[in-house]
């Protein structure tokens, strides 16, 4: 149980932090600042960027379980499956976000799209850290 609850912790933090990371990143190298780095906050809050890998690893481990209970046998695969899809399609949630400065209006997605990935990748790359087996 403790390996259940600690594994998507480790992963969506690392996550965040890599989501952060990546934030402050490329805000730095497409010189987002003032008004533009403003309007990029209140479109998407800091915290959003910290607690979302977090929750969604959570979230995503429970699935795992539900799955491998279902399903023992396919169940791993389609746990995946749906995680990878999960996040190409909520990548595509950022077209949606509407009321940003002029400027950055186009590099949001450049900005965005890639975190959706990194729970996804964090949850993946972790597993076998806790867990030496299939399940």
């Amino acid at each position: 149980m403790k390996k259940g609850i600690i594994h998507p912790l480790v992963a969506g933090i690392f996550a965040a932090i890599v989501t952060i990371g990546y934030g402050m990143a490329y805000e730095k190298a497409t010189a987002i600042e003032g008004d533009q780095l403003e309007s990029l906050r209140e479109a998407i809050p800091m915290l959003h960027l910290f607690i979302a890998p977090v929750v969604g690893c959570l979230i995503a481990s429970l699935g795992f379980a539900l799955l491998q209970k279902i399903g023992p046998r396919w169940g791993a695969f389609l746990f995946y499956f749906l995680f990878a899809s999960v996040s190409i399609l909520s990548s595509f949630g950022i077209f949606s976000v509407y009321n940003l400065h002029e400027e950055i209006q186009f590099t949001i997605y450049g900005y965005a799209m890639p975190m959706h990935y990194f729970p996804f990748l964090s949850w993946v790359a972790f597993r076998p850290l806790f867990f030496t087996t299939g399940k």
